[in-house]
């Protein structure tokens, strides 16, 4: 039978258990460093090394999320880090730098590798340039033909979304946060400016949240091998509810009695946290914009006042409850109403109107409360623990022996006979239910116990031993072959430097052509494509491809490139590397080239890449392999929406206007500002980077003329063409 695989988010460790006890195949959890959830509560290495026990004693395999751009000078910690979290037993790990894959297979045995949604993977040429991958998670913004497109060209594991948070911009490819507040999306900081109001009309970008709990069926119809509930940062309550509801519908479509989930269920998947569900592009919607709200906290049952709430709905025991406060920094707080008080008498049922006490550390005056799931009576997190037989042996003059299937363990010193602290059967189950801890109840099937004495550390360090043969039996032993990250190349360019000049209209090539650059850029879906290739005899002549392409266009990419024969074509997506060109090839920054690793690996492929706009001047001129081209002048894309949007602009809330414009279907938002390094060039220059793109909208002849004075230090006002604009993260790069 096909395997659907449910894989489920931990931001901490109640909720590893929420996910384990609920139905999960699999997790997914950060550390502390090089996760795309910085901000959620994450483990250390030694808690990682106790997860992994606890997951895979009961079945559920663990997979490490290190999905984050990483930096030359990071790239030994974040290699040794993973190490670490190998030796600890993980089964997979999630990535965002794809160039990474080949050296992680080399290094440690047996380890998966996960391709992130950051890794912007969203069609099947894409995915077949990296086999090193086992599983890759897709762009959310697919739909069932794409992916079914995908499935049957690919041999590599999928993994779908299909539960959560939905970012508006396609992931890995939105700079806004990292722009306006040196917060990077890419490493895990994300300021969220998708949920902010626009143009005073509402949050026209805020998307809502996706549910696909009606699709499972056609979802394991498509032959997906994964489907993952977004939420490291959500409650141990959203972890329980949304694990059990999708292992329901999971094994309802693989024994083939699949039904939509009730009316109450899905009021339990809203009341967790919702912004409005949709079922995303996964069924063809236009729009996953919800812009009357950006979040909701379920439902509002009252204000604490006087001790007291007034319920405004009906409450059970067991059922859901969050509290909300100021201080609360925008989270909701609480968990399960375990106990309701309606006129100091402990009740499980409170009416509409009544006024009640929960018990809880944040049910305190000004308080709100809310009701976030109906449980019928159920305790969504209960322990679910695993009864194990445990045979035991105390006699005097011999060791305490525990006994466990075909493992014994002994205490490590003999026990004596006991004057009057004799140890007792209620201290020996008071240890072995420091087990729980794991999901373990020690049932004591057979007990032989003498009158006999045993120092509690003692004890303890028998229960540990136990505890680390049940450890060796579900973790598997691994020896790692790391040798430390590998020697790169100096290279220097020694030509002089060269502008390219990114042109949308035949008057701007016409302008670029005249000034003398190296190279031109041109939209390759322009309906005046030929004509441009003509006009442009001296300057080299690239076709420029879209961010956001399907499989379909990149068969018309190739016919177009055919026909029209350019001396270069840029690689915006990775499918673009499938390209059959022996022309120029440049990576552009959606690319996110981010360290010397993914240079020297575009390069292997023929690829210059352009560097990532996130990394400062000192991070850029650190890198060993100056093969590459430097964002230097334009209106960066900061977003890329999939479809085109109406709207021509959005200007939020601080009156920060943010142009939109449409390529191939789908929209690209521009930052506010034109990035505009003028003369820091020349320290680049003096660095070794030699390429520079001019990505020009306007004032063509003036601003290439100004840069090509810049390079020949020829004395120039532009102070003029400075304002309004901004050098981006040429100083402080991003956190």
């Amino acid at each position: 039978m096909q395997i659907l695989e449910l894989n489920s988010p931990v931001g901490d460790w109640d909720c590893l258990k929420a996910a384990v006890y609920n139905g999960a195949n699999s997790v997914y959890l950060g550390i502390k460093f090089f996760n795309a959830r910085r901000l959620a509560k994450n483990f250390s290495l030694e808690e990682l090394k106790e997860a992994v026990f606890f997951a895979h004693l009961h079945g559920v395999k663990v997979y490490l999320t290190f999905n984050t751009l990483v930096r030359n000078e990071e790239l030994p910690m974040w290699l040794k880090t993973l190490e670490q979290a190998y030796l600890a037993g993980i089964d997979a790990v999630i990535i965002q730098e794809v160039f990474l894959a080949p050296l992680i297979k080399k290094s440690f045995p047996g380890l998966r590798i996960h391709a992130s949604t950051q890794a912007s993977l969203m069609n099947h040429h894409g995915i077949k340039q990296f086999p090193e991958l086992d599983l890759v998670v897709l762009a959310r913004e697919l739909n069932q033909v794409e992916i079914a497109n995908i499935r049957k060209h690919t041999h590599q594991e999928l993994e779908v979304f299909v539960h959560g948070h939905l970012c508006i911009s396609y992931s890995g490819q939105c700079l806004i946060s990292s722009l306006i507040g040196k917060r990077s999306g890419n490493r895990g900081v994300c300021a969220s400016s998708c949920r902010k109001s626009y143009n005073k009309d509402g949050y026209l970008i805020s998307a809502k949240d996706l549910m696909l709990a009606d699709s499972i069926d056609r979802i394991y119809g498509l032959g997906i091998n994964a489907v993952k509930i977004e939420g490291r940062m959500k409650s141990p309550e959203y972890v329980a509810t949304t694990t059990k509801t999708y292992r329901q519908q999971i094994d309802a479509a693989m024994k083939r009695h699949f039904k939509p989930i009730s009316a109450q269920q899905i009021d339990n998947l809203k009341m967790g946290f919702n912004r409005d569900f949709t079922t995303g592009f996964f069924e063809n919607n236009q729009s996953i914009v919800g812009k009357e709200m950006p979040m909701n906290r379920g439902i509002y049952l009252g204000d604490v006042y006087k001790g007291l709430v007034e319920l405004k709905h009906d409450l059970d025991v067991m059922d859901g409850i969050g509290f909300w406060h100021p201080h609360f920094e925008g989270k909701l707080k609480g968990g399960i109403a375990y106990k309701i008080l309606h006129e100091g008498i402990e009740v499980k049922h409170a009416k509409k109107g009544d006024k009640v006490k929960i018990p809880s550390l944040y049910f305190f005056n000004s308080a709100q409360v809310y009701l976030t799931s109906k449980n019928e009576g159920e305790n969504i997190l209960q322990e679910k623990l695993m009864s194990l037989p445990l045979k035991i042996l105390a006699k005097v003059g011999q060791p305490l022996v525990f006994e466990y299937e075909d493992m014994m363990v002994q205490s490590p010193i003999a026990l004596q006979a006991a004057e009057k602290h004799a140890l007792t059967e209620g201290q020996l189950k008071s240890e072995l239910q420091k087990s729980s801890r794991f999901g373990i109840h020690w049932e004591i099937t057979s007990l032989e116990l003498e009158k006999v004495f045993l120092p509690k550390r003692f004890l303890h360090q028998t229960l540990q031993e136990l505890e680390n043969k049940m450890r060796e039996k579900v973790v598997p032993m691994r020896t790692s072959h790391f040798a430390g990250v590998p020697a790169i190349t100096v290279k220097n360019v020694m030509e002089e430097p060269k502008l390219i000049v990114k042109a949308y209209s035949l008057a701007q090539l016409q302008e670029a052509h005249a000034a003398g650059v190296y190279a031109i850029y041109y939209d390759v879906f322009n309906p005046d494509v030929e004509m441009a290739k003509k006009l442009c005899t001296n300057a080299k002549f690239f076709l420029d491809t879209p961010v956001v392409v399907t499989d379909s266009d990149i068969e018309k990419i190739q016919q177009i490139v055919n026909k029209i024969k350019p001396d270069g074509i840029t690689i915006g997506n990775w499918g673009l590397l499938d390209i059959k060109f022996d022309g120029e090839k440049h990576g552009k920054f959606s690319l996110n080239t981010f360290n010397d690793v993914s240079v020297n690996g575009l390069r292997d492929r023929g690829v210059l890449p352009t560097i990532s706009a996130e990394l400062n001047a000192k991070q850029v001129l650190n890198m060993k392999n100056k093969e590459f081209i430097y964002y230097a002048h334009g209106q960066i894309p900061v977003m890329h929406f999939k479809g085109a949007y109406p709207q021509k602009a959005l200007t939020d809330e601080m009156q920060y206007t943010f142009p939109l414009r449409t390529v191939n279907g789908n929209t690209e938002m521009l930052y506010s500002r034109p990035i505009a390094v003028f003369e820091k060039v020349n320290e680049l220059i003096e660095g070794g980077v030699k390429w520079f793109l001019l990505d020009l909208s306007r004032d063509t002849t003036t601003i290439i003329k100004a840069y090509q004075n810049v390079i020949h230090n020829v004395d120039q006002d532009i102070s003029m063409l400075k304002k309004g604009t901004t050098i981006g993260n040429y100083a402080k790069g991003v956190a």
